[in-house]
């Protein structure tokens, strides 16, 4: 089973060839966030510099991400989301895009189903912080220009690019029933979310893509078609750490019961897996709760340094701080619109 540690971070560097001294920690700073608060919420990059001094000598540039939508969001999608409103208010152009045909075609969800959550997403979105009118929230199923992209970017890419673009998760899935391999539905998927990214270079100089660090295939894959169709946009990845699982799984996902704290759980029980997870860990980076406060939260790296040396402990303040971080997450999750009667998937 895959661990997203420091090692893992390491062997994507020797495996996938990438240049240790690119693909990287965070060092560099953005309009109003600096190189500390980057470094707190995303663990390495690729391309990132290219993309903060672009956008700082005044070419233009924006940033995306997107969700799917296979489920209640987790707290692994909450700081994804928490990321992009951090970057929109620092003043960066951010995209979301929501993954509703990605969810029909690569999980077989029924449209309707799709359409429900979608835009139960769209409006937690909002509820968290995301301006709409200084950025651009969108679901996939609304925009006929960007599948007419996917079309004209396909000629550039061949099967074997979508076997080396799956996720390093994607055997956990297809272990747990969820996910059936590289079928063609997958592809129409990934080829769809590359379209997402390539489309964005007819208005944007510099792209910037923010995704978590499992997913890097993905902007290997887009790159590779920027090369090949000799696009003159730049597009660079800045790689989120991986939120671990509870109980023993390496990351929280939609798709795995057990494995995640998601935004309609009632208040208890998300206070009972925060506050009682005593698990030992050789670093606090491994623990799911100090993981949780860097990246769904609102703590400064201050905060964050005090918790870290708190947990490294273990003394009585690391509790006190677990129980304070119950609140926080409670307060966020609160946002989700319980009240909305969301079909489940079968």
């Amino acid at each position: 089973m895959v661990m997203f540690n420091e090692q893992y971070y390491q062997r994507v560097i020797s495996e996938y060839g990438y240049d240790p001294l690119d693909f990287k920690p965070i060092d560099f700073t953005l309009p109003g966030l600096e190189k500390e608060v980057l470094r707190k919420k995303w663990l390495c990059h690729h391309k990132g510099d290219v993309f903060a001094e672009g956008v700082s000598s005044g070419h233009s540039g924006i940033v995306t991400t997107g969700f799917g939508l296979s489920g209640v969001p987790h707290v692994g999608t909450i700081s994804q989301m928490l990321g992009a409103i951090m970057l929109q208010c620092a003043g960066l152009k951010v995209q979301i895009v929501l993954g509703d045909l990605d969810a029909y075609n690569a999980r077989n969800q029924p449209i309707e189903v799709v359409e429900q959550r979608a835009s139960a997403f769209a409006e937690f979105i909002i509820a968290l912080g995301f301006d709409e009118k200084r950025g651009i929230l969108r679901r996939q199923i609304d925009h006929s220009e960007i599948l007419l992209t996917t079309y004209l970017i396909a000629n550039s890419l061949r099967d074997i690019d979508f076997a080396r673009s799956e996720e390093d998760i994607s055997e956990l899935y297809k272990s747990k029933g969820v996910y059936p391999g590289i079928e063609f539905p997958v592809k129409q998927a990934i080829l769809l979310m590359t379209a997402d990214f390539i489309h964005l270079g007819k208005e944007y100089e510099h792209v910037l893509v923010m995704l978590g660090l499992d997913e890097h295939r993905y902007i290997r894959l887009a790159r590779d078609v920027v090369s090949r169709m000799k696009l003159s946009m730049t597009l660079g990845g800045v790689y989120s750490r991986m939120n671990r699982g509870l109980r023993g799984y390496p990351k929280m996902s939609k798709s795995i019961p057990g494995s995640a704290i998601t935004a309609d759980m009632k208040p208890e029980a998300i206070r009972d897996l925060v506050v009682n997870e005593n698990a030992s860990y050789d670093s606090p980076w491994d623990s799911p709760v100090y993981q949780m406060m860097c990246s769904a939260s609102f703590y400064n790296p201050e905060d964050l340094d005090l918790r870290y040396r708190s947990c490294q402990a273990g003394d009585s303040d690391w509790h006190r701080f677990k129980c304070e971080y119950a609140e926080v997450l409670i307060d966020i999750c609160r946002m989700w619109p319980h009240d909305k009667d969301i079909k489940e998937y079968s």
